[in-house]
């Protein structure tokens, strides 16, 4: 058994959701914010079956968009001038093994 947590863009993640409910995939969301640009985002996470890993993987990058945001004029990363805008990716996903996996 393994643990699926996965960040996404909130906006994506009821999308993400819904597609791994479809799929016999159950997870939960809660909200998150911070990262790079300080955005709002999401986190799901999902029990998932060793075997299964791969798919809901994969249902995770076809539901999720890459985006496009401007970056404050005044952003600096370090003494870096950042450029005014960056792309941001789909989602970032963590595989985690589970010692005990208990439905209660």
């Amino acid at each position: 058994m393994k643990l699926l947590v996965a960040v996404t863009n909130k906006t994506d993640a009821p999308v993400v959701a819904s597609a791994l409910s479809m799929s016999g995939f159950h997870s939960t969301v809660t909200d998150s914010y911070g990262g790079f640009l300080k955005k709002e985002n999401a986190v799901i996470l999902s029990a998932v079956d060793d075997t299964k890993v791969n798919a809901a993987l994969k249902i995770i990058s076809a539901h999720t968009s890459e985006t496009i945001e401007k970056i404050p004029s005044d952003a600096l990363l370090g003494s870096f001038k950042l450029p005014s805008q960056i792309k941001i990716g789909r989602a970032v996903a963590f595989v985690l093994d589970v010692e005990q996996f208990v439905k209660l």
